[in-house]
């Protein structure tokens, strides 16, 4: 009996030590690349993958709208230099680029023209 008192009291003191508020932070690759032309610190990741002839990426702006109409804004997405899109999503694919070495650059605007100084720029190869 004293033997299932102190294994009863063992597994109260292991369950109760499973319970804390210490939740894992999470772990990524995407470095907070950042040229804020206000001065203001923002925050803009991206992440990208190649696969093939297509570009993968995936944006995490806080407090950005990523949404058509007036209160929203895009990514103006630049390849070599010239634009070629608008994306109003914050993941998104380049597909079927030549192959080669490309820049690519993503600049977020707001819909009624404001910049906001956030843009990153990566290069890429396809194979």
């Amino acid at each position: 009996m004293p033997q299932r008192i102190m294994m009863l009291c063992l597994f109260f003191v292991v369950l109760l030590g499973a319970c804390g508020n210490d939740k894992p932070t999470p772990q990524t690759n995407m470095p907070n690349v950042v040229h804020a032309m206000t001065g203001v610190s923002k925050s803009f990741q991206v992440k990208h993958r190649v696969k093939g002839k297509d570009v993968l990426i995936e944006c995490v702006a806080a407090n950005f709208p990523f949404q058509k109409g007036k209160n929203g804004g895009h990514i103006n997405v630049y390849l070599n230099g010239q634009k070629i899109n608008e994306v109003y999503t914050a993941a998104f694919m380049l597909r079927g680029l030549p192959a080669g070495k490309h820049v690519i650059r993503l600049e977020l605007v707001y819909n009624d023209g404001k910049i906001t100084g956030m843009l990153h720029e990566f290069s890429i190869t396809i194979p």
